[in-house]
């Protein structure tokens, strides 16, 4: 099921749409009803043109997790700085490219390899902002080592056979003690929440999607009242497992 087909049939069906209309509809709804939690489309959704169209025209952020991916993005127009390019799924060339010569806005790593990857080929006069995803002291503290690399948040993916629905705000809460600890130890003060995978695409309907942003909601302001964290941005995901 894809993004263009998969939501909001029965109620789209009952006036005629242009496909533009219908995807711009579909897209909006989403992005609303997960409001204020964001969302970050991922690239394979773009081969929908007109997906592609709004996601350009609304400066969505895209999620690239390999060459595929980040042709088909720099492809049909998304600005690099709106990328969230995944280290894992590209070469020590494509990393380097990706970061020195697109200016890609942020890269998720999980090993020090890819952390001091991205220290060498670091571009003067321009900070690289980096999310973490892999766990240990020793990861945040070669980040914050790394000359004009900025750390400004932390990754989770879910696996893809848990549900989203408990998945997603259990680990909001675990990553906010985790950015804690950060501040605590760095007095660094993280702003993005990143969390994908748990089997979310796009088969789930607007009514789930508000629920889901609720329950997200509830659990960062509990776990940022007792932590006396600031708010950061939650930004949710679908997991690779989408069309291909």
């Amino acid at each position: 099921m894809t993004l263009t087909s998969g939501l909001w049939s029965t109620s789209a069906a009952a006036l005629p749409q242009s496909p533009e209309q219908a995807a711009m509809r579909r897209c909006a709804t989403w992005c609303r009803s997960l409001d204020p939690v964001e969302l970050a489309l991922p690239a394979w959704a773009l081969r929908d043109n007109n997906v592609a169209k709004w996601a350009r025209d609304h400066g969505l952020t895209v999620e690239v997790r390999n060459g595929r991916d980040l042709a088909a993005a720099i492809g049909t127009g998304i600005h690099p700085m709106r990328l969230v390019v995944h280290a894992d799924g590209f070469s020590a060339d494509e990393l380097v490219f990706c970061s020195a010569n697109l200016g890609v806005g942020r890269v998720v790593v999980n090993s020090a390899e890819q952390i001091h990857l991205l220290v060498s080929c670091a571009v003067r006069h321009r900070r690289q902002r980096v999310i973490l995803s892999a766990a240990g002291a020793d990861a945040v503290t070669a980040v914050l080592n790394g000359p004009r690399l900025d750390l400004v948040g932390v990754y989770r993916e879910i696996d893809s056979g848990k549900d989203c629905f408990t998945a997603f705000p259990e680990v909001v809460g675990d990553v906010i003690a985790e950015m804690a600890d950060i501040r605590r130890t760095h007095a660094l003060v993280l702003t993005r929440v990143w969390v994908g995978g748990g089997g979310f695409d796009f088969a789930v309907g607007p009514d789930d999607l508000s629920e889901l942003g609720r329950s997200i909601e509830m659990t960062l302001d509990d776990a940022c009242a007792t932590l006396r964290f600031p708010r950061p941005v939650v930004v949710v995901s679908a997991g690779p497992g989408g069309p291909r």
